[in-house]
């Protein structure tokens, strides 16, 4: 009798266990000083995607300077308008409570870092793979754009769709490139930053953002501003 009415208890427990994974952002956000280092750090992400828009196959031009950074920077003022918006509508849902230390402001700082830090980490592979196809192409070795997109170009190819299909679908095999690259980036840093995290998560760890959300929004800019760079 005793068995049979814990089970039911331990389902219950689990359930209410069960939490969306959130990404690690509050690290950034607990003292001036990991904040200061992130300000400067946040803008390796316009070099980054400098050099992306500017490699990427139908691309712009690295001599389209002025064109290539103001994307840039407007990729970057997009992710604080997102971070102010999506803090809005989480706020809607659950109150901030600042007795807990949970602020509107506090929220959209954590927004901030998580888009931040994920844009970065999903653009560094794309343009390490974009540096790799100028080496194969010195070579007379021809790679269809970044790893990513590559890898889904051929396989398109192996199960014979033909190369005209291939061109129209390019949108679409960027689209998912960019979903790729923006996950696995959410699983790697959420990994490195909750192993190298001290001490009990505290209060604030439970404002930040979903995981699943950061990867959806980086992926959405990806691809946005992928698909700007080689617009005719």
């Amino acid at each position: 009798m005793s068995m049979g009415s814990d089970i039911p208890a331990r389902t219950r427990l689990s359930r209410r266990r069960f939490a969306w994974p959130r990404f690690p952002a509050r690290w950034a956000v607990e003292n001036t000083g990991t904040e200061s280092i992130f300000a400067r750090g946040l803008w390796l992400l316009v070099p980054l995607q400098y050099y992306v828009v500017t490699h990427i196959p139908h691309g712009l031009s690295g001599d389209d300077l002025i064109p290539a950074v103001t994307l840039s920077l407007m990729a970057v003022a997009v992710i604080f308008v997102l971070s102010c918006a999506a803090a809005w509508l989480a706020a809607i849902v659950k109150r901030p409570d600042p007795a807990l230390g949970d602020t509107l402001t506090g929220r959209v700082r954590m927004w901030v870092v998580a888009l931040m830090i994920c844009t970065a980490a999903a653009y560094l592979p794309a343009a390490l793979s974009l540096f790799g196809r100028q080496i194969a192409l010195a070579h007379d070795i021809v790679l269809y754009g970044d790893i990513v997109t590559d890898a889904l170009t051929r396989l398109l190819d192996g199960v014979g769709v033909d190369r005209e299909t291939i061109r129209a679908l390019a949108f679409w095999i960027q689209a998912v490139a960019s979903f790729v690259y923006a996950f696995t980036a959410v699983i790697a840093v959420t990994l490195v930053l909750r192993r190298s995290r001290r001490g009990p998560a505290g209060a604030a760890a439970g404002q930040e953002p979903g995981a699943i959300s950061v990867g959806l929004v980086v992926a959405c800019l990806m691809t946005a501003v992928n698909y700007a760079a080689t617009m005719d």
